[in-house]
């Protein structure tokens, strides 16, 4: 067994069957992979020295071919809420923000899917940020296990759900997605249920979506306007998949699924929160197996936009249940950190 010169490969995210893969290429057995495996998820090991039923030979070996490194958490907020907000910084010095947030009988964690932004929202701070890469399949994983191994270490309550809902578009990353869900979603690892699971996206309408279909998670739309002309303004990818094409790609996801679908968006005052905006949503969106999340704006120094009054969101919400589409209102979180997505990161970039 040769040692080999590149860095270790982190093995934090690969499912079952790539890490039998990597393990074979790297001159061990597909049983020394079946019994790594759990170390790694159940048992959420940092060391190969602790994995005992693994031969003492191997364990000595493994090392320098593969890695089981955690990310550095640069920065950590928490609010008084209970919110907490980390800037995990990876091994090449890129860093991500991923976000916890406890409500009632739910523990959310919001996970990030790149570094920066190629869709460029005008009202999202993430977007303002350069596109720097795609993250591995092992450092979405590192994010979520960085919450489940904090959880413990304070002695509370476990992770319940986790939204794909962070910095970057997850189906611009839909190979790696696809790793971290096989892995999340497996009875021997973590065994997340498919509706405590949610994928957020600006409207990517590729292969794509049909593919997460076959996972049976929940999917959330970026909509944030009421037609094209709205969304072409705030939401630069509209240009490529239009509202028709979102509503054709929520009809099939339901009819793959049988899932509803989530519509979100965001109120920005005097751009989409007026009530013929609220009258034209619910014209598009009837007949529909949707139920709309209106998000209450975060506001940064680096965006111009601001948030709707709360008055005006209740009445936004009330005629949408008068028309009979299910509705619901996102609680503000984190009003004591950096709460908008990619704030964090501006931050330490500035610095």
């Amino acid at each position: 067994m040769e040692q080999t010169k590149q860095q270790p490969q982190s093995i934090l995210g690969l499912p079952l069957n790539e890490l039998i893969h990597e393990f074979l290429k790297a001159g061990f057995s597909k049983l020394d992979a079946k019994r790594v495996f759990p170390w790694i998820h159940t048992k959420l090991t940092m060391s190969f020295d602790e994995m005992s039923d693994v031969p003492k030979q191997v364990r000595t070996n493994l090392p320098k071919f593969f890695s089981l490194d955690r990310p550095v958490c640069k920065i950590l907020q928490e609010s008084s809420d209970g919110t907490a907000k980390a800037l995990l910084e990876f091994s090449d010095g890129n860093c991500v923000e991923t976000v916890f947030i406890p409500d009632e009988r739910r523990n959310t964690i919001c996970i990030s899917s790149q570094v920066g932004c190629l869709i460029g929202c005008k009202f999202c701070n993430t977007g303002t940020q350069q596109f720097r890469r795609n993250l591995t399949s092992s450092e979405i994983m590192a994010q979520i296990i960085y919450w489940i191994e904090r959880q413990k270490h304070l002695g509370k309550s476990p992770i319940t759900n986790i939204v794909f809902m962070g910095m970057g578009e997850p189906l611009l990353n839909s190979k790696n997605l696809f790793a971290t869900l096989e892995i999340l979603l497996s009875k021997k690892t973590y065994d997340f249920s498919r509706n405590k699971i949610t994928i957020s996206t600006s409207g990517i309408i590729t292969e794509a979506i049909t593919d997460l279909a076959k996972f049976g998670v929940k999917l959330a739309i970026s909509l944030h306007a009421p037609n094209d002309k709205i969304r072409n303004e705030l939401m630069p990818i509209n240009k490529a998949y239009n509202i028709e094409t979102l509503i054709n790609a929520i009809k099939e996801y339901y009819s793959k699924t049988n899932r509803r679908v989530t519509i979100e968006y965001v109120m920005l005052k005097d751009v989409n929160d007026s009530l013929d905006d609220a009258k034209k949503l619910a014209d598009l969106l009837k007949g529909l197996n949707v139920y709309v999340n209106l998000i209450p704006y975060n506001e940064t120094n680096h965006i111009e936009f601001k948030k709707t009054d709360k008055n005006k969101i209740l009445k936004f919400g009330a005629y949408l249940q008068e028309k009979n589409i299910t509705v619901t209102i996102r609680k503000e979180f984190g009003s004591s950190i950096d709460a908008a997505c990619g704030q964090l990161r501006s931050k330490e970039v500035e610095r």
